[in-house]
């Protein structure tokens, strides 16, 4: 009895060990579709195209990209956690978004958690706190100072209520004791023309959006979002260096598969992914345009983006902001 027990034992460990390989090596059965939250043309959207080219290389089938923007990202996203979760669907988007939405507790018809599967991170934007020239400030130091004497006259731009940049805002408010006035865009590039036509005075903007207006001068970076520098723009501090310690401001790229995604397909295009991002040309492409690599285990991305909920729902209550 012992013996045929062993026998049945080793009979199922064979099966289920034919079992898994099977569905991996399966995939992908047919086109897979990258749905991106950012418009055609944005630079975020390229990026996701020169992932999409090589992915289609590595999996051996077209790999299409789809872009619905709008809500913050959360209609691509609402469409990725319902599809099946086979692999075939994928998403590309603003992890901080997501991050965000859970820590609030948003009325969304998905769980963020629940019903995307995190695949791969990309790497993060690099985010500036730009200003126009024409305002009398050369520091960041100066231009809360600037704020500080003018309670409510500032307008500062963000890409939409809960976003991100929505939170930077608020926490430089609340830590400088400045009250300057938000307001929301569909995204940076419909806010950039009104901070240069003088009708706004500050916004946080992505290097790859903000990088010709630094470069020709038109627009004036006072500080960098995040804990290191920008290797392309040395002489600019971190927010942190110039006096505005604690400011919790991320805007990751990564992609999900929806929630239930076999483990096998996601850990094939996670290392396909990693892959990608790490090719020297690829690579050096990402960090000129502000996104250095930055490649992680499903596991690990996953672990990130829980800590991200856990820092945002401690920040929201300590400066008391409801996102309805």
């Amino acid at each position: 009895m012992t013996a045929w027990k062993h026998a049945c034992g080793a009979l199922l460990a064979a099966v289920l060990g034919l079992a898994a390989p099977a569905g991996a090596q399966d995939y992908p059965s047919r086109p897979v579709t990258i749905t991106v939250c950012f418009p055609p043309g944005a630079s975020t959207d390229t990026i996701a195209r020169r992932i999409a080219e090589r992915l289609t290389a590595g999996l051996g089938r077209p790999v299409v990209v789809d872009n619905r923007g709008g809500a913050g990202g959360n209609i691509a996203a609402s469409l990725v956690a319902k599809a099946q979760p086979d692999g075939h669907s994928l998403l590309f988007c603003a992890t901080a978004g997501l991050v965000i939405a859970a820590a609030a507790r948003s009325p969304l018809d998905f769980d963020p958690q629940r019903d995307l599967a995190p695949v791969a991170p990309v790497g993060a934007l690099t985010v500036l706190l730009l200003t126009r020239p024409s305002l009398p400030v050369r520091t960041l130091q100066e231009f809360l100072a600037h704020a500080r004497a003018r309670p409510g006259q500032m307008n500062f731009a963000s890409i939409g209520v809960g976003s991100s940049f929505h939170l930077g805002l608020e926490q430089m408010n609340a830590a400088a004791g400045v009250a300057m006035t938000h307001i929301p865009f569909r995204g940076g590039g419909q806010a950039v023309p009104e901070l240069l036509a003088g009708r706004l005075d500050g916004m946080f903007a992505s290097w790859s959006l903000a990088r010709p207006h630094v470069e020709a001068g038109t627009l004036r970076p006072l500080a960098v979002a995040g804990d290191e520098r920008y290797a392309g723009l040395p002489e600019v501090p971190t927010l942190a260096e110039a006096g505005l310690p604690g400011i919790w401001l991320q805007e990751g790229l990564g992609i999900f598969a929806p929630g239930g995604t076999p483990a096998a397909i996601i850990a094939r295009l996670n290392a396909e992914i990693t892959r990608i991002i790490g090719d020297p040309a690829l690579r050096d492409w990402l960090i000129a345009q502000g996104v250095p690599p930055a490649p992680a285990s499903p596991e690990a991305f996953r672990g990130q983006l829980q800590a991200g909920v856990g820092t945002i729902e401690a920040l929201l209550r300590r400066i008391d902001l409801k996102l309805d």
